[in-house]
């Protein structure tokens, strides 16, 4: 039996591939996998960190005496801000290791190794020093507790707290605060015309807030109306509660009190002054947003969302008097 030329063809092409491959091993001086350098442990298989030099640290980090007892008397306080990452010295003679790059830092241990009183506490105590302004999760509320009152008392800081467990202790937020900071110098100044026109920006944009927490105007759509009347109407209560109805002077002092009288036969205007220009107001109005916000995420109509939005401000200003 005879093999056809096609198939011997076949058979010469494939001998010649694979003589030519073996003819390019052999004489290219391409090595086996065995030939390749085999490193020791330490030659960057497993990392290449290293604890930092002395001439190393005295380059990158800043040194700063700390000195807490002198910083809480206003003398020698540091200029560079940053972390302090770690310190040298003996005790009351330490300098502290301060990196003022732009870093972030993970602190990670077991409970009971210091991680707050030799890590958290040095750091505010130095960003008290330094001027930096912080917030810190204060899930027990030791912070609130010790450093609070040290970065109030000692370093002049204005502390906030936000208590999720008792919401009732925490600082508040007044939305109507530079409404009433720009009337209250109108009041003093009536010719100051820039104090007033501050007042009414403040107040356009606080209601243009609450009315199109979106901030689209093509939402409007046929409803332009009704949310430019809304606006309106915010606007001008603000202004006039803002306007005729200051805060009182108790013992000298301006307070805003908003706790009701408790005598039934207090004018309608005395009862609405306690009320006005305090965080109840605020509240008020927040809630308005946050049925907007319901009603839009249900889509009910838009005009009915202004509509429902002004019915409950003003109900629940009523229900205040």
């Amino acid at each position: 039996m005879t093999m056809q030329p096609q198939i011997i063809l076949l058979i010469l092409i494939a001998g010649s591939v694979l003589l030519m491959i073996g003819v390019v091993t052999v004489f290219s001086n391409q090595k086996a996998l065995d030939g390749i350098k085999s490193k020791t442990v330490g030659d960057g298989q497993h990392g290449t960190a290293r604890w930092a030099t002395p001439k190393e640290i005295q380059k990158i980090y800043t040194h700063v005496p700390f000195r807490p007892a002198e910083w809480r008397e206003g003398k020698n306080l540091p200029k560079a801000q940053g972390l302090v990452l770690g310190s040298q010295g003996a005790k009351n003679k330490i300098t502290a290791l301060v990196d003022s790059d732009d870093i972030h830092c993970l602190m990670i241990g077991a409970s009971g190794v210091g991680k707050t009183a030799f890590f958290l506490y040095p750091n505010l105590e130095y960003a008290c020093a330094s001027g930096m302004s912080y917030l810190a999760l204060d899930t027990k509320g030791d912070l609130a507790r010790n450093y609070g009152t040290i970065a109030k008392n000692s370093y002049g800081y204005q502390v906030s707290v936000i208590d999720l467990r008792n919401p009732t202790r925490s600082d508040g937020n007044n939305f109507l605060a530079l409404v009433n900071r720009y009337m209250d110098i109108t009041r003093k100044e009536p010719a100051n015309v820039a104090a007033r026109a501050k007042a009414e920006k403040y107040a356009k944009i606080l209601s243009k807030t609450i009315i199109n927490p979106s901030g689209d105007d093509a939402n409007y759509g046929q409803n332009a109306f009704f949310y430019d009347a809304a606006e309106g109407l915010l606007t001008s209560v603000i202004l006039l509660l803002a306007e005729f109805l200051p805060p009182k002077e108790v013992d000298g002092q301006m307070q805003e009190s908003w706790r009701p009288p408790s005598s039934s036969s207090t004018s309608l205007t005395r009862r609405i002054q306690h009320h006005i220009r305090s965080p109840v107001c605020a509240v008020t109005l927040l809630s308005g947003v946050m049925i907007h916000r319901a009603l839009t995420s249900v889509k009910q109509p838009s005009s009915l969302n202004s509509e429902v939005v002004l019915w409950v401000i003003l109900i629940q200003f009523m229900t205040l008097i």
